[in-house]
């Protein structure tokens, strides 16, 4: 088990990443924490051989994207409850997405997503 750590304001966000393997196949497993809470959880099976550039960084990008579609769908449903919407009109639903991503929560998921590009845990 491997454990990658970032601190984004008083967040901490905790990448537990684990190694898994049977008979036909193996693969990694990464659950998210922020602050100790579980957040998202993936697991990625391998058949044959990884190119990732270091290890458990397609899992890690893989419950950072998974994340991120439940969270905008999420703001999405609560945007269109909130303000009695059943249909968005024309380009009105990317507006939602892009406040979204203007949030605290957005901003970090974006910054979580550029920390696994980069390398730049804690």
């Amino acid at each position: 088990m491997e454990i990658r750590v970032k601190k984004i304001n008083d967040n901490v966000y905790n990448f537990v990443n684990e190694y898994w393997e049977n008979t036909r196949a193996w693969g990694h497993k990464t659950t998210l924490l922020k602050n100790g809470v579980e957040l998202e959880s993936n697991t990625c099976r391998y058949y044959n051989r990884t190119w990732e550039s270091y290890t458990y960084e397609t899992c890690m990008s893989c419950v950072v994207e998974k994340l991120e579609y439940n969270e905008i769908c999420r703001y999405v449903e609560n945007y269109k409850r909130e303000h009695g919407i059943s249909r968005f009109g024309k380009g009105k639903r990317q507006k939602v997405v892009d406040e979204f991503y203007e949030t605290d929560f957005g901003k970090e998921i974006k910054i979580l997503k550029e920390t696994i590009r980069n390398r730049d845990f804690d």
